[in-house]
């Protein structure tokens, strides 16, 4: 009827991608030939039909693509990209042929669904194939050349990858409840460009002690882009990165004088850290300006490594440095309890109380003893 007419798109809307399979009629497949349950799509879910077929040339050079594009996500994490193969092949052998031989684990339009293909076809006005359309929840084109996209992504990095399918979400509106896609500077995020040490991985310790950057962050997935220096890149949680912060610290027998150094490695079994000193320049702990000996500052680099722990009265204790994200942990009071397990942003250190002021929410400060404050493990 005209009123349904008018409705429809909103109620798609709120039905999200399987409402909008579900307009169309259309009869998706898995790739075992099996009904899929279009019900499992969920708002998160961004849709791409594939119009190809084994017989086009241009489509065999395409395929290995896509193929790439998507297991390249799917390696980092995320598996919310579902590709739809429409078939223009002239038998249903021919299609299931072409996608068990070439295609990666997607969907397909059923061969027999030649009236529901010919809908697409001139709602999305595919004149050729290859063709690749991304749809947002009521069915428009949210991407206007994401067939270029996929080419240009894949001829790059994996980072390029992950930041054009971030796109896509977005202009999709497929991020579910938290936001997703490039690094803010947010209190609970570590801020882009970090430099960050590969740790406590189990099931790639290959990755281990390597480093690399924070390019990137999906809220939803709560994991980081993270670039390594051999040019791959890795989907991260915080829990597995290390800070190499540069940090300041203060001996037993020297308690006003601190030294600047760089975090190069983290024991979790003896909670200490291995640290490179800069140089020979001392900071005054109470005014946190350099200090001078014998009139002047040496700030040739000595390279030392030396152990220091977040809390040690006897050797020397590090202490953190404004930008420096930790987790709250251990906080008794009834007023303070929601805020334990969070991260938070370090905004200052006060010497002479040895307490922390950081950023528990967009909203609230808190000053903390280092004693509640954990570095390693973020997570």
């Amino acid at each position: 009827s005209r009123w349904a007419g008018a409705w429809a798109p909103l109620l798609v809307r709120r039905l999200g991608m399987a409402g909008f399979v579900q307009s169309y009629g259309l009869k998706i497949l898995d790739r075992s030939g099996k009904p899929f349950d279009v019900k499992k799509l969920s708002s998160a879910d961004v849709i791409a039909f594939y119009f190809s077929a084994s017989w086009c040339p241009p489509c065999r050079h395409f395929t290995p693509l896509l193929k790439k594009f998507v297991e390249t996500l799917q390696g980092h994490g995320e598996t919310s990209l579902k590709v739809i193969f429409v078939s223009s092949d002239k038998t249903e052998h021919d299609m299931w042929k072409y996608m068990h031989e070439h295609h990666g684990d997607w969907l397909a339009l059923a061969h027999s669904s030649s009236e529901a293909k010919e809908r697409l076809d001139r709602q999305y006005q595919v004149t050729g194939i290859p063709s690749l359309v991304v749809i947002d929840p009521i069915g428009r084109q949210a991407v206007k050349d994401a067939r270029g996209e996929v080419m240009a992504a894949v001829s790059g990095s994996s980072t390029q990858i992950l930041t054009t399918y971030l796109a896509w979400k977005q202009a999709a509106g497929a991020v579910a409840g938290a936001q997703s896609g490039p690094l803010r500077d947010a209190h609970d995020e570590l801020p882009r460009g970090i430099r960050v040490r590969i740790r406590g991985l189990v099931g790639a310790p290959e990755h281990n002690g390597l480093e690399g950057s924070t390019e990137g962050y999906d809220r939803e997935k709560q994991r980081y882009v993270v670039d390594l220096a051999n040019g791959k890149s890795l989907s991260l949680r915080a829990a597995n990165l290390l800070q190499l912060l540069r940090v300041q610290v203060r001996s037993r027998e020297r308690p006003d004088e601190l030294l600047n150094a760089d975090i190069v490695d983290f024991d979790e079994e003896t909670c200490a850290f291995s640290l490179r000193l800069l140089s020979t320049e001392k900071t005054d702990a109470n005014s946190g300006e350099a200090a001078c000996k014998g009139g002047e500052a040496n700030s040739e680099g000595i390279n030392d490594l030396v152990l220091a722990r977040q809390e040690d009265n006897d050797g020397l204790k590090l202490i953190f440095p404004e930008g420096a994200r930790v987790v709250v942990y251990g906080l008794k009071a009834e007023t303070s309890l929601r805020w334990n397990d969070r991260i938070a942003k370090v905004l200052q250190h006060d010497a002479e109380t040895d307490r922390y002021l950081v950023q528990v929410d967009p909203a609230a400060q808190l000053r903390i003893r280092s004693a509640n404050l954990r570095f390693c493990p973020l997570g």
